[in-house]
């Protein structure tokens, strides 16, 4: 299957090519707008991103006729949203974790803010990555997949890889943070693989 993602994230592309793998995920087409994220839930901004790139795509929008005479269609349109959810704040910031700290907040700005509300709290820093992930196909077909990475909060930030509240967040069974994980070990165990698995095994079935 042929995946074109709705993001402009490089990052973010390189992560699926693993994750989707032997299937094939492509980049979208420059220039098409893609909707703002917002604050129902992670399904409706997911699905609002790939149902937007589906319609500007199928439609033959502009700069994306080369697209499609050149390789044909995708099989499918995906859009993806994710963010953290910890226990003691109420599952919060959950989809406002990139902007938590303001809307130009940077990853270290929304560290900070997360560590600074659970100083000195004494309940369980349990929480989970969260990512849903969904496919429109050229007829407009939806399917969605959720998948979720259980750990806890750090006493504070630890590693240089990875983005967002990697260098926070340790996953249940590691000692590590994800920020100082292999990126193999990312790929095969995050909330993305688990929602990337999941998809495929709803669209091969």
């Amino acid at each position: 299957m042929r995946f074109m993602l709705a993001s402009g994230n490089r990052h973010k592309l390189q992560e699926y090519r693993s994750i989707l793998a032997p299937h094939q995920a492509v980049a979208m087409p420059a220039g098409i707008p893609l909707p703002p994220e917002g604050e129902a839930s992670f399904t409706e901004n997911a699905l609002g991103k790939a149902r937007a790139l589906a319609q500007a795509v199928t439609a033959g929008a502009a700069g994306t006729e080369s697209v499609s005479a050149a390789s044909g269609l995708p099989d499918y349109f995906i859009g993806d949203d994710s963010g953290l959810e910890v226990e003691a704040l109420g599952w919060r910031p959950g989809v406002l974790s990139s902007r938590y700290a303001g809307e130009d907040a940077t990853d270290a700005d929304n560290n900070a803010k997360l560590l600074s509300q659970l100083e000195g709290d004494g309940s369980s820093r349990r929480a989970r990555f969260v990512c849903v992930l969904a496919a429109v196909a050229p007829d407009m077909t939806e399917t969605v997949a959720r998948g979720e990475w259980w750990g806890a909060i750090a006493g504070s930030p630890s590693g240089d890889g990875g983005f967002g509240y990697d260098p926070v967040f340790v996953p249940n069974g590691d000692s590590q943070t994800v920020a100082e994980l292999a990126q193999e070990q990312k790929d095969r165990a995050s909330h993305r693989a688990l929602a990337g698995r999941a998809l495929l095994d709803a669209l091969e079935e």
